[in-house]
């Protein structure tokens, strides 16, 4: 086979699968576009609205539980990250040191909890005995120190150029300075690959909310959506901003359309994120996994 017809064919393999990934999201964003009545009349398959529409928008931010979903979503999503961020990176420089004492059993405990999982229900008494239930810090607490990202970190801490390190401490900095001040920095490539990782998991996690948390008000963006399509009652709709049923079908949008509405929130606040993370998150993730 030719260069140019291998070329060709592997950009036409690509072209195919992204063409199919963008397909569901098409198809998501125009059917949050129609009212009802276009919804019903093409059965729900809409390739293009004939009268686009944000009534579905509209309603979904006039209502109080999509808000309030929406803020925990993003309270949990800042703070998560954050947490994690920063207690995984002093873990991981850590245990980079050769130096330090209990080193191997420390990484050894880490490795553990990869291969070995507490279950649902010792977690779930660990969080009840911790008195978290049915607060923000049970999605948080129990994910801060992710074991891979440790791993990650770790072996990009150990290929950076150990001149620069011992040139830091002939200069006379100490192991916290050398840290913050060098480390970390030379360290933001992998940092922003393993923040994009935790992030679209915190963004999307919804289990540890239906088994952690009772109050409504906390349950996060997720949730309300597993919840919108799993049961879809008329409370449901109500709360969500749906409007009477006595409104002509050309000024009120059908349940399917809300539902289509909520995908689209849930998902694009990552899809414009990680553009400006993709430069970062590559090249964090070839220089954590490759030594030399």
């Amino acid at each position: 086979m030719s260069e140019r017809v291998y070329q060709w064919t592997a950009a036409s393999i690509v072209l195919l699968i992204t063409i199919l990934s963008l397909v569901p999201l098409w198809y998501v964003i125009n059917g949050s576009l129609v009212n009802e009545q276009e919804w019903m009349e093409k059965g729900g398959f809409i390739l293009w609205p004939e009268k686009p529409t944000l009534m579905a928008y509209e309603r979904l931010l006039a209502g109080t539980a999509f808000t309030q979903a929406l803020f925990v979503s993003m309270i949990r999503t800042v703070l998560g990250t954050a947490l994690t961020l920063s207690m995984t990176t002093i873990l991981a420089y850590a245990v980079s040191r050769k130096s330090l004492p209990g080193r191997k059993a420390l990484l050894f405990a880490v490795l553990v909890t990869i291969l070995f999982g507490g279950g649902l229900i010792p977690s779930y008494l660990v969080v009840r005995d911790l008195q978290m239930l049915n607060t923000i810090w049970a999605l948080i607490i129990p994910s801060m120190v992710d074991s891979w990202s440790v791993l990650v970190l770790k072996q990009f801490f150990e290929n950076l150029p150990e001149e620069m390190e011992e040139s830091a401490k002939i200069d006379g900095a100490g192991e916290g300075r050398l840290m913050w001040a060098i480390m970390i920095p030379m360290a933001a490539p992998a940092m922003a690959a393993i923040g994009l990782f935790t992030a679209v998991g915190h963004w999307n996690s919804w289990f540890d909310s239906l088994i952690y948390i009772d109050n409504a008000q906390l349950h996060p963006l997720q949730l309300l959506i597993r919840n919108m399509f799993t049961n879809a009652s008329l409370s449901v709709q109500q709360n969500l901003g749906q409007a009477s049923y006595a409104m002509n079908a050309h000024n009120r949008v059908s349940i399917e359309t809300l539902k289509m509405a909520l995908v689209v929130f849930g998902t694009i606040p990552i899809l414009c994120v990680y553009p400006f993370l993709q430069k970062h998150f590559t090249k964090g993730m070839y220089l954590g996994a490759v030594k030399g």
